[in-house]
């Protein structure tokens, strides 16, 4: 199942990419992966980290956040998000800061949904600025 559910999520971002449009991550079964319930959870590498050793910051109440020098974190973690966990009721959405334009939406990750790997929403991986819930 989570095949073709990747599958789906991968069609639907290269047709929302064509169309020019900000894409929603689809639901998924989000508490398969290492994320507690209740949190949303960022990951240096693809598919949550699994067999690597990269990063992974959880979260329950921080209404937003700056991947350079994150809160309950050390260091920068700018541009360098791979996947994303929402185990909760609110929407996350990932913004790129774009010198002298415009912010952009990179993604928007629905209550309990999941991305496996940013490399499949065209500009979106390792691009993340920072985070805000619920306000896209």
């Amino acid at each position: 199942m989570p095949t073709i559910r990747s599958a789906v999520a991968l069609a639907a971002a290269v047709a929302g990419a064509a169309a020019g449009t900000v894409l929603a991550a689809a639901p998924a079964s989000a508490a398969t992966a290492p994320c507690p319930a209740g949190y949303y959870c960022f990951y240096q590498d693809a598919n949550y980290n699994r067999g690597t050793t990269g990063w992974h910051l959880n979260y329950n109440s921080t209404q937003s956040g700056d991947f350079n020098n994150p809160p309950a974190s050390s260091g920068n973690k700018r541009n360098q998000l791979s996947s994303i966990i929402n185990n909760g009721n609110r929407t996350i959405c990932v913004y790129n800061d774009v010198v002298l334009a415009p912010d952009k939406l990179l993604i928007k990750v629905p209550p309990y949904g999941d991305v496996p790997n940013l490399a499949n929403i065209p500009g979106a991986n390792d691009n993340a600025d920072y985070w805000k819930i619920n306000a896209c």
